[in-house]
């Protein structure tokens, strides 16, 4: 009985870990690809800036070495990108993606995590929706992406 279960045990781990749901990827992943939005902040105040990036090709991951943020709101013109920014896919989903991103603020408190994000192909954009990015230096607040999207035309997760 044991060596039973324990056959059907390692069938069906085979069996999912070959399955195409746990091998996402980014579709094409040559080519470096842009995109722009418009996202919401908020940490001391709350501002909504105009971002702008450019992705390095990548099959599961793709580097975002050009990156800006412009103002939407008046007072995003003294926001700047902060850190390494990057896209990854998230193992086992086609609608989320795992953006690491930063943001050195209106306050001058900057926030720097990997947070994951819906993703929708048919429109190709990731949707802030009240995603935290942790503070940089212990004692500043946290920053929020209350709302908004990257649009990122040509880009899919298969």
């Amino acid at each position: 009985m044991i060596k039973t279960l324990s056959f059907a045990a390692a069938a069906l781990a085979t069996v999912a870990l070959a399955s195409p749901t746990f091998a996402q990827s980014f579709s094409p992943s040559t080519g470096n690809l842009s995109g722009s939005g418009s996202v919401r902040l908020q940490q001391t105040t709350d501002v909504t800036c105009n971002v702008s990036i450019t992705a390095s090709p990548g099959a599961t991951t793709r580097a975002i070495p050009t990156r800006s943020i412009s103002a939407g709101s008046f007072l995003c013109v003294v926001v700047a990108p902060y850190g390494a920014w990057s896209a990854s896919v998230v193992p086992g989903s086609t609608s989320l993606i795992s953006l690491t991103i930063g943001a050195n603020t209106v306050a001058n408190k900057p926030c720097y995590g990997t947070v994951t994000v819906a993703w929708n192909n048919t429109t190709r954009s990731a949707t802030f929706n009240n995603n935290v990015l942790p503070a940089v230096n212990a004692g500043d607040p946290s920053c929020t992406l209350v709302s908004g999207s990257i649009n990122i035309p040509g880009l899919q997760i298969l």
